[in-house]
């Protein structure tokens, strides 16, 4: 396991990266969600040493060790995961997108037909452009997404409300109400240690250095995406519960309509954060054989 590696890409940028898993697996490129970081990587450590898989979770640029990109988008994103695999001699590998991981993991898919092996979606983030897309989002995002102007001016408030929020716990108020809100699946795969552990140490690592990027890549999700899923020919699965109350499944399923083959495992019982920690293995299985 390693947690604080720095790779210099032929742009003059840093990009942090963690490894876990088997160290002498078959790579497979890990992209965490939003607000996230690559310690999110570390809830597939076991699994993925059982499958015989190295993974690689990169900070995407801002985020953790990475260094900012301005302008960039989804379709910039597999520039950057070739130049990391050139560095670490890596020609072909699997690519793993969660939660807002998810367009990166396309993108990647996308960009890079002839070195990526296959690509799983799981909680994936749909296209969110058209407000119509946006029925059925947390109510927390729906709020930001409409007071465009407010969460920029309360970004940098929340970030220090949420550091103190984790520092209490999960057991107290008031992250214990906000808790309550979500279903219980997602409530009790975040009592798992491992799980809460993932969550709470990504997230501190994504808002380290403050609002601005946290803002930046928030607002791509909002727009049209500069790619297309319609062109993607390698093997595709999406995962998702049909409880996940953060991202909706019926935005997912309209995703992956619009990807050719695509497999789609659409999962009863399961929540936004249950998915990820349930069905681990059986996407790594999944993606070990293709």
């Amino acid at each position: 396991m390693k947690e604080h590696e720095r790779q210099w890409l032929p742009a003059g940028r840093v990009l942090g990266y963690a490894e876990y898993g088997d160290p002498a697996g078959e790579p497979l490129f890990y992209f965490h969600g939003w607000p996230s970081s690559r310690y999110q990587g570390k809830l597939l450590d076991a699994a993925a040493a059982k499958n015989g898989l190295r993974v690689i979770a990169p900070d995407r640029p801002g985020f953790g060790l990475s260094d900012p990109l301005p302008g960039r988008s989804f379709a910039s994103w597999p520039r950057d995961v070739a130049a990391l695999a050139d560095a670490l001699g890596i020609e072909q590998f699997r690519v793993q997108g969660v939660s807002g991981g998810g367009p990166y993991a396309l993108a990647t898919a996308w960009g890079l037909p002839e070195r990526v092996l296959a690509a799983a979606i799981v909680c994936g983030a749909p296209p969110l452009a058209h407000p119509g897309d946006r029925a059925g989002l947390h109510w927390i995002y729906r709020t930001l997404i409409d007071l465009r102007r407010l969460r920029h001016t309360a970004a940098g408030p929340l970030i220090r409300l949420s550091r103190w929020m984790l520092a209490r716990g999960r057991e107290r108020f008031p992250l214990n109400c906000l808790l309550h809100g979500i279903p219980a699946r997602d409530r009790a795969a975040l009592a798992d240690p491992g799980c809460w552990e993932s969550v709470v140490r990504s997230y501190l690592e994504a808002v380290r250095g403050g609002p601005a990027e946290l803002l930046a890549e928030g607002e791509l999700y909002l727009a049209p995406w500069d790619f297309a899923p319609e062109e993607i020919r390698i093997p595709i699965a999406f995962w998702h519960g049909l409880d996940d109350r953060n991202l909706p499944c019926a935005a997912a399923r309209k995703l992956a309509a619009r990807v050719p083959g695509a497999e789609a495992h659409w999962v009863a019982g399961e929540g936004h954060y249950s998915l990820p920690l349930h069905f681990q293995n059986e996407v790594l299985d999944w993606l070990r054989r293709h």
